[in-house]
């Protein structure tokens, strides 16, 4: 895998494999952290174009964010930079896996899965067809 970006906060790195962007959330994330990490997010898609998208959530330690306008752009912007299918490993605290889920549920487009490990959330997106 080569890496895009890495901070503490956030690794990113393009899988050319399987040709998706592996996304790696660690910490505690509030509004204006979880709005930097998807302008990167962003940047790095526009960089390394793909359909497909791995988050791994299980090292996000705590959600502190309210839903907002800025997420529904930020997702159009994702979608028109080529993203179609978002595989997210929620988190394993249990307050940041409520808060990651309010957030993804209401999501229709991109098609996105949620999973509970990075090993589920793999097969799932290898088997999403890219159009």
């Amino acid at each position: 895998m080569q890496t895009v970006f890495d901070s503490p906060t956030l690794f990113i790195g393009h899988d050319e494999p399987n040709r998706w962007l592996y996304v790696d959330l660690r910490g505690s994330y509030d509004a204006s952290l979880a709005q930097a990490a998807c302008e990167q997010m962003l940047a790095s898609l526009r960089q390394w174009p793909c359909q497909k998208i791995l988050t791994d959530g299980t090292n996000i330690l705590a959600v502190h964010m309210q839903r907002t306008h800025w997420g529904a752009r930020w997702l159009e912007e994702m979608q028109t930079a080529g993203l179609r299918y978002f595989a997210w490993v929620l988190p394993l605290s249990l307050q940041a896996r409520h808060a990651t889920e309010e957030r993804i549920y209401p999501i229709t487009t991109p098609s996105v899965g949620t999973f509970d490990d990075v090993a589920s959330a793999y097969l799932w997106l290898q088997q999403q067809r890219e159009q």
